[in-house]
């Protein structure tokens, strides 16, 4: 519903739509199994409690643990399942969905790239674009760090905008800041209206390249992307390390699922399954609230990435495996 309007402003065929919905599905998917994987558990086991099922394979001297294997086994398959969607499937298709969105949408209206990190390590250049115009090769906000072999830095030059002219790059309204072998300042910081970077090797495809939003990496290319970004500021690779580490635990939801589900379901299905369904869910969406708040203190560094997203889930799979210990 979010682009509803883009596509209804940018004419966009129907085909082209349902082509899009497709690409989504499969990031969809993996928000959408440990759903359907609590109200599955919920459904089947007050079913078998409704109708004293449970009773009679216990009353046979079925233990509750040989209960829980089906369950089980089928949480580790979607467990596993997700986790190969969310690595390789998903940031695939999500990536085409949004590429594919970004053709219908006319020229003009295009939004810019943004806070562009970019590190050439050959010849020692860290570069940052607040802002890039992707049509005529124009930067806004940039600074640029030429280091030496040593790792200090030889200059630092800032820039309000630069300019993708005669095959060279020109800076406009900037400094130019030396530093001596120690890094310390050599002199204060020169002003320019106009400066051409002949010997910069960086062209423009370069920074393109580096533009693609992590949303659409998979965990190994976003491991990948923050060790050779690790010049960038600790609020953006804190960022970073939050997503990497939510990707990596957002399949074992279905094993969370599966936990909540079997204390709740076992002990409701005489009550009617409404009361059941409404407290499993609730600490479901417990857990995403948790979660939603653990992150978003990694996000602003007042804990780890790992601690804030692998927490909530340890955390309900305690309760849930306190609530199946305590099944009678």
């Amino acid at each position: 519903m979010d682009i509803g309007e883009d596509f209804y402003r940018y004419g966009t065929s129907a085909k082209t739509i349902i082509t899009y919905y497709s690409w989504q599905l499969p990031s969809m998917i993996v928000i959408i199994i440990p759903l359907c994987l609590l109200l599955a558990t919920l459904y089947s086991l007050s079913q078998l409690t409704r109708h004293s099922e449970i009773t009679a394979m216990r009353a046979s001297g079925v233990g509750i643990h040989s209960l829980m294997q089906p369950y089980l086994w089928i949480a580790f398959s979607c467990l596993l399942t997700t986790s190969l969607i969310n690595e390789w499937v998903s940031p695939l298709y999500s990536y085409r969905a949004h590429e594919l969105l970004q053709q219908e949408r006319d020229t003009d209206l295009r939004p810019q790239l943004e806070n562009i990190p970019y590190r050439n390590p050959t010849v020692g250049h860290t570069w940052f674009i607040e802002k890039m115009d992707t049509r005529g090769y124009t930067l806004q906000g940039i600074t640029l760090r030429q280091q030496r072999p040593d790792g200090t830095d030889q200059k630092k030059i800032t820039a309000k905008k630069a300019y993708w002219l005669d095959q060279r790059w020109w800076f406009e309204e900037g400094t130019l800041q030396a530093f001596n072998e120690r890094n310390n300042l050599l002199g204060p910081a020169e002003s320019f209206q106009i400066l051409e970077m002949r010997s910069l090797p960086e062209i423009p495809e370069d920074f393109l390249g580096e533009s693609k939003d992590t949303t659409h990496l998979s965990a190994v290319e976003l491991n990948t992307y923050i060790q050779t970004h690790q010049f960038l500021s600790s609020d953006t690779l804190a960022g970073y390390n939050v997503d990497l580490h939510h990707k990596l635990a957002t399949p074992f939801s279905c094993l969370l699922a599966v936990l909540l589900g079997i204390p709740v379901g076992a002990h409701t299905g005489r009550r009617g399954a409404l009361a059941g369904t409404l407290l499993a869910i609730t600490l479901f969406f417990g857990y995403y609230g948790t979660q939603f708040l653990t992150e978003y203190l990694a996000r602003t560094q007042w804990i780890s990435p790992g601690i804030g997203c692998w927490s909530p889930i340890l955390l309900f799979i305690l309760i849930g495996g306190l609530l199946i210990r305590r099944m009678r």
